[in-house]
């Protein structure tokens, strides 16, 4: 590392130190505790600096598509309940107990008492409420993201302020893991945007607003898109108090300076540890490596717009399976996972566990019986190798045209999407099939792309989904599969949905599944569900991710699995004594 590299982190930890207003370093003073986490003693205060190469694209839940985000709204914004360590429990957070009326509809949180926004201001259950209802009033619109929080739900009452009562249409059997993903907001300051039919929630940016007026266990003192986010102890918070002074998330363009930066002990973590380097970083004395089962879920994304203009051979499942057969997944896990990976073939991930259908196999590799497929279909090569896609008839006619499509790739993936292109595309060479590398920047370009500017899912023919073709991205999923599920529903049009797949009977399926209270009938549903994605090549499923960070030993708390899913992901963290 150059020095002045070092010099530049050592300036930062001194701003971070001075906004959290003490005098200790990453490193030094604070007085002893015991703590909890860890199984040892725990030195209160620090800072502690976590590297990462994803960064926090907005601090606005109704608009956000990077998974750092909601690392983030879990450290600021309220939760009912949570995932517990393991994710396998729902566990009380805001809500410290609740029950349900004999018939199922009627769901009363008990909220804890005491808590206060950053500003000062009391956090009660009219918080719970107006959060609640304003995303049931503009579910089908601007606050779309996040209504699958709130399936079935048709108000939320607030009868006292330590009291919010959630009242359904139908009894719910996944209630608990939904409701998990609602963030509570500061109704006396979102309250205001609460206009232009709702249009204006998306378009607030809290972190434009410093500090950001939290409830959770942090509040945000300094935002940077790219650079270093300071998150500081809410001194309103209700629950137990976070062991550090502050917590610094350090975006990183470069892995290569990030580790190098963990190994000389400039930051303190990094919450993904390049594949390529974990061999590495295994290696160093002081340097404690954490590997746990991922979400994260990597796929080849077919547009499936029944109403795209161009290139419409691709909608056909038979073609997309094709060319999936021609890529070499088990390259791809050593090449560019260097062994950290397993094949899936699920949407749902295998953090999702028997919920996947067993029929739903990883794709086999055989581009030998893919070619004779293509044959059949009648995509005939042309003299230079390429195949051609006879000229169609009727409504959605299209001229004869080669097979030669773009590929975007967005440049904020956490592994090396420019590799695994390589090796799609050569895949895809030996189907006949022409594909070039398109540059999708950061997430939100490359989101752009998918949906293009004049995205309105409500309209009839709906408009989006038409400038590309396939893009390389991945999923985040989470335990229960209600929200991968959302994901391809013509209700997520414009918002979490990246195909723009339409298909009438399947969103039927997924309203049905979530009022199945009867586990065992519930995830027959869902297997079906699952079955009809893979099926349709709504997209190719290729790998799930294995988890994998680190952090140096002069940490101890540090439990990375709960990156998303619990606030105890940077309370229980703390120097070692």
């Amino acid at each position: 590392m150059s020095g002045r590299r070092a010099f530049a982190l050592g300036l930062l930890l001194a701003a971070v130190i001075a906004a959290a207003g003490c005098g200790g370093s990453s490193s030094g003073g604070g007085t002893n505790a015991t703590g909890s986490s860890g199984g040892g003693t725990i030195k209160q205060g620090g800072i502690f600096t976590e590297g990462t190469t994803n960064y926090i694209d907005t601090l606005n839940p109704f608009n956000y598509i990077e998974a750092q985000s909601v690392t983030a709204f879990l450290e600021i914004y309220p939760e009912l309940v949570q995932y517990g360590p393991g994710l396998k429990d729902i566990v009380p957070s805001y809500a410290k107990s609740w029950d349900t009326s004999p018939d199922g509809k009627t769901w009363t949180y008990h909220l804890q008492s005491g808590g206060k926004w950053s500003d000062g201001q009391p956090l009660t259950s009219a918080d719970v409420a107006w959060t609640a209802n304003t995303i049931i009033k503009y579910q089908n619109g601007p606050t779309a993201v996040l209504a699958s929080a709130l399936s079935h739900v048709t108000k939320v009452d607030a009868p006292d302020p330590n009291t919010a009562v959630f009242h359904y249409d139908t009894p719910v059997g996944n209630a608990l893991p939904l409701i998990s993903g609602l963030y509570i907001l500061p109704k006396h300051i979102w309250a205001k945007y609460d206009t232009n039919n709702g249009k204006d929630l998306k378009t607030f940016l809290p972190e434009q607003h410093l500090p950001v007026v939290s409830g959770g266990p942090f509040q945000v003192t300094q935002y940077q898109k790219k650079g270093t986010t300071v998150f500081k102890p809410n001194p309103g918070w209700w629950g137990p108090k976070p062991h550090v002074d502050a917590v610094a998330l350090v975006y990183y363009t470069n892995a290569d300076s990030m580790i190098a930066d963990l190994q000389s002990g400039q930051i303190s973590a990094v919450d993904q540890v390049p594949f390529t380097a974990v061999n590495a970083v295994k290696k160093v004395s002081n340097v404690h490596v954490d590997t746990y089962p991922g979400g994260e879920i990597v796929n080849i994304t077919w547009n499936s717009n029944p109403y795209k203009p161009q290139n419409r051979e691709l909608l056909d499942p038979r073609v997309k399976k094709a060319l999936s057969m021609c890529v070499d997944v088990n390259q791809i896990k050593q090449v560019v996972f260097n062994g950290y990976a397993e094949p899936e073939g699920s949407l749902l991930g295998a953090i999702a566990g028997d919920w996947r259908s067993p029929n739903v196999k990883p794709v086999t590799f055989d581009c030998a019986a893919a070619n004779k497929e293509l044959d059949s279909l009648g995509y005939k090569k042309g003299s230079d190798g390429i195949r051609v896609a006879p000229a169609t008839t009727g409504k959605d006619a299209q001229p004869a045209h080669k097979m030669s499509y773009q590929i975007m790739v967005p440049t904020s993936l956490d592994f090396n999407g420019d590799r695994e292109f390589d090796i799609i595309q050569e895949g895809f060479k030996n189907a006949g099939v022409q594909v070039t590398e398109q540059s999708g920047g950061d997430s939100s370009a490359a989101y752009a792309i998918e949906t293009d500017d004049t995205c309105d899912g409500t309209k009839n023919p709906p408009v989006g989904y038409s400038k590309f073709d396939i893009a390389l991205w991945d999923w985040v999923a989470v335990p229960d599969p209600d929200f991968q599920l959302s994901v391809v529903t013509r209700g997520q049009w414009c918002s979490w949905s990246d195909t723009g797949w339409i298909n009438a009977s399947y969103d039927k399926m997924y309203e049905q599944q979530g009022t199945l209270v009867n586990e065992s009938q519930r995830k027959d549903l869902v297997h079906k569900m699952d079955e009809i994605i893979y099926n349709n090549w709504v997209y190719t499923q290729l790998l799930n991710e294995q988890g994998i960070a680190a952090h140096t030993d002069q940490w101890t708390g540090y439990d990375p699995e709960l990156a998303g899913y619990n606030y105890d992901y940077w309370t229980n963290v703390g120097q070692t004594g």
